[in-house]
């Protein structure tokens, strides 16, 4: 397999995808747009441009996984590299804890120390870092939950952020592109494109996630 990714975050995944999985980590690849100054190695491995990546790593033989944490960047680099004909892996740390009905799509990473109750659902390109899922829940595509603790029977939209130690009350919706900041309570549904900073309840910010993509 592949790492697309040259951060701390890839250098993380290739750590734990090495100690802790039957794939082979073969290189690391990146857009020519991240790379300052070319260089032929990252952490010891080859690494290659996505533009000629299928010469060196052809999508027949190898499969990938997009390191990237920024939701909408790791989605648009998900989409481009799975019209280059590339699958995707998904990876579940053995030191998480999940039931044996768990439903997951591919380029998934659950982390070690992540709980997750029965009936939940996950869908693609999605990341979770220690964070609890209460029962039925269901996650969408390209969210990123962090050390957060979720619920019973909760709906996260797709492209959603949520932050460290955010807690999410059971049966409540939170919809697409919203940010949940790190301390966050939320007890009512929310809307598309919310924010949200620290209090009890959440303070829901005028500024949109889409603005708010723009400024970072």
């Amino acid at each position: 397999m592949v790492i697309y990714g040259t951060g701390t975050f890839a250098q993380y995944i290739a750590y734990v995808i090495s100690h802790d999985s039957n794939y082979n980590l073969s290189g690391f690849c990146i857009e020519k747009g991240y790379l300052r100054d070319y260089v032929p190695y990252f952490s010891h491995l080859p690494l290659v441009e996505t533009d000629n990546m299928q010469d060196i790593f052809p999508p027949e033989k190898f499969m990938l996984f997009v390191a990237v944490g920024n939701n909408n960047i790791r989605e648009r680099v998900y989409k481009k590299l799975k019209e280059k004909k590339y699958s995707f892996i998904s990876y579940v740390s053995s030191k998480s804890i999940i039931t044996d009905d768990l439903e997951y799509k591919e380029n998934v990473f659950i982390s070690e120390d992540s709980g997750i109750q029965p009936f939940v659902k996950i869908g693609n390109n999605t990341i979770l870092i220690g964070s609890k899922i209460g029962h039925h829940s269901s996650i969408g595509d390209n969210v990123l939950l962090s050390c957060c603790y979720i619920g019973g029977n909760v709906k996260i939209g797709n492209n959603t952020f949520i932050g460290l130690n955010a807690t999410i009350k059971q049966n409540v919706v939170i919809a697409e592109d919203n940010v949940i900041g790190m301390g966050c309570v939320i007890t009512k549904d929310t809307k598309d494109k919310e924010v949200y900073s620290c209090g009890k309840p959440a303070i829901k910010r005028i500024v949109t996630s889409e603005r708010l993509s723009k400024v970072i």
